[in-house]
């Protein structure tokens, strides 16, 4: 069967400054300050502010052990990486769960990054299952 099948699907994926889940409602999540950039004054910057904000959905049941890896494009090199905790568990019946990830990466300078989501698997190469790009810019340009 093909990896993509066997592994959740990414439904959601965006970074923010902050998440909290309702404390009078179970599955609604708070989240404040969704961007797809950020302007820093100086660098290197160190984001230890942002969060990785995820729903998975999987008609599978289990548990699926992923990762977060934040990719600089200019060099095409890992400047972030990040196992999700606890791993994304699933009861079958297409149900979805949100994730999130910390996100305590140091951009090395303005330019373009992506954010990637990948799932382990017991047999075969681990499975990309969701990239979102974003921009880190310097302020005042």
């Amino acid at each position: 069967m093909a990896a993509a099948v066997l592994t959740p699907r990414v439904r959601l994926l965006t970074v923010c400054d902050r998440v909290r889940e309702s404390n009078t409602e179970a599955g609604v999540y708070h989240l404040r300050g969704v961007r797809q950039q950020i302007a820093v004054q100086t660098f290197p910057f160190v984001a230890s502010r942002l969060r990785l904000f995820l729903v998975l959905s999987s008609h599978r049941p289990g548990a699926y052990p992923g990762y977060v890896r934040v990719i600089d494009d200019e060099t095409d090199k890992a400047i972030f990486f990040a196992h999700l905790s606890p791993h994304p568990s699933f009861a079958g019946n297409d149900q979805t769960v949100a994730a999130v990830a910390r996100l305590r990466c140091s951009f090395p300078r303005a330019g373009r990054y992506t954010f990637q989501v990948w799932f382990n698997q017991e047999q075969g190469s681990d499975v990309l299952k969701g990239e979102l790009p974003f921009s880190v810019a310097e302020e005042g340009d």
